[in-house]
């Protein structure tokens, strides 16, 4: 606690305030609200009555104020140019609030208050983010709050593609209001009363609402610990309207980087059935990747655009009087869907266009499925273009989750 006193007395030092005494101590943080989009000082408004009678209170009673420093802020989803303006001209309200009601014994110049203003309250949001988002893509949001290589209107434009707008509606309506309508004001004093005043940063709060950037309740973990957003390692998948006629397939997606993703995907179906197991014969070998796009800054979630290729062989046999072997390639784009539908479970729906080139290869089999004659009048290659492939899969992520690390 005195180190951070100690240090916060150097920055007043260096904004231009005199030099404080050693045993000055931040006593108290008060919190203004404002209505969207407003600056104007509303003693009506929310808990503000009661929080300016109390500022009254320590203005009068404290035997010395060395200075006072506001910190007023606006939310992050307007203009950078409004909301700087916003949070500039809350803490000149406030400052000609203070000025006006200082006691007559007081002697404390307008420099000695100084305004700390922040455009737009980041660290605020990735707080209130952390404590009270209750949807399952907390992480992922979390992830772009944290990001250091962009800048806020790109991390605007994130925010607003999570979840189609899901996201961001719910933080427009819940979180940013507890960002756009506080002042803090923090009084840097050495109070000489019998009972100290309640704190009203603290009025009607329980640990469920998080405050600003500058005031922090009760970390669910332990002192010094810190944690970590999860991540998605990988992904198992299985096409379901494959599965349903019984043609085994497995596929794996890996994240490699923001928004992209590679795909490796397998089918094997290995069959033969009939009278005396001998009537009908499937047997598919097929081995294919897929480079994708996602339209989220996290992979495996929401839209996404794709390259593929595979190439494979197959058998194919009906009462053997028709039969076929050979071998086959095929390339092209693909476009889907991915949405959670369970805390670890995923649903995909995609469809794939492009070429395919097939062989063919007309054979007569033997009992135990030898050829025993081949049609020189029924070998060829067909050339198609067109869809591909269907797809809805069931995905089956799986996450670290974030480790937790004390100071030592």
């Amino acid at each position: 606690m005195k180190l951070f006193v100690f240090i916060c007395l150097i920055g007043l030092a260096l904004r231009g305030a005199a030099q404080t005494p050693s045993d000055s101590s931040v006593a108290m943080r008060f919190r203004i609200y404002y209505p969207v989009g407003k600056s104007e000082l509303r003693e009506d408004y929310m808990e503000n009555a009661k929080t300016l009678q109390h500022i009254q209170k320590y203005l009068e009673h404290s035997s010395k104020i060395d200075s006072i420093t506001i910190y007023s802020y606006a939310s992050p989803e307007g203009p950078y140019q409004l909301n700087k303006r916003l949070a500039t001209n809350r803490g000149k309200t406030i400052k000609n609030y203070l000025l006006k009601h200082l006691p007559a014994h007081r002697s404390l110049s307008d420099h000695f208050i100084i305004i700390d203003p922040t455009a737009e309250n980041w660290s605020g949001l990735r707080d209130l983010v952390f404590y009270q988002y209750p949807y399952a893509n907390r992480d992922e949001v979390l992830a772009v709050l944290d990001r250091t290589d962009i800048g806020d209107e790109r991390r605007k434009a994130l925010l607003k593609r999570l979840d189609g707008g899901k996201s961001w509606r719910y933080m427009l309506k819940h979180l940013m209001p507890q960002l756009r309508y506080a002042t803090w004001v923090t009084v840097w004093q050495r109070l000489e009363i019998d009972k100290p005043l309640e704190d009203t940063s603290l009025l009607k709060m329980d640990f469920s609402e998080v405050p600003l950037s500058n005031f922090k309740p009760i970390s669910v973990a332990a002192k010094g610990e810190k944690e970590a957003a999860s991540r998605t390692l990988f992904a198992l998948k299985t096409n379901l309207l494959y599965d349903a006629v019984s043609w085994l397939n497995f596929s794996i997606e890996v994240p490699v980087k923001e928004q992209y993703s590679l795909l490796y995907y397998h089918q094997f179906p290995w069959w033969t059935w009939g009278k005396n197991n001998n009537e009908y014969c499937m047997r598919f070998l097929s081995i294919g990747a897929e480079g994708r796009w996602w339209f989220k800054p996290t992979p495996l979630k929401g839209h996404f655009v794709g390259i593929y290729a595979e190439s494979g062989k197959y058998d194919f046999e009906h009462k053997r009087d028709i039969c076929y072997q050979g071998e086959h390639w095929s390339t092209g784009l693909s476009y889907g869907y991915a949405m959670p539908i369970g805390k670890r479970l995923n649903l995909e729906f995609s469809i794939s266009a492009g070429y395919a080139s097939i062989a063919y290869r007309g054979y007569t089999p033997s009992e135990n499925y030898e050829i025993l004659w081949r049609d020189p009048d029924n070998v060829g290659r067909w050339h198609y273009f067109g869809p591909t492939k269907a797809q809805v899969s069931l995905v089956f992520p799986f996450v670290m989750k974030g480790k937790k690390g004390g100071v030592k």
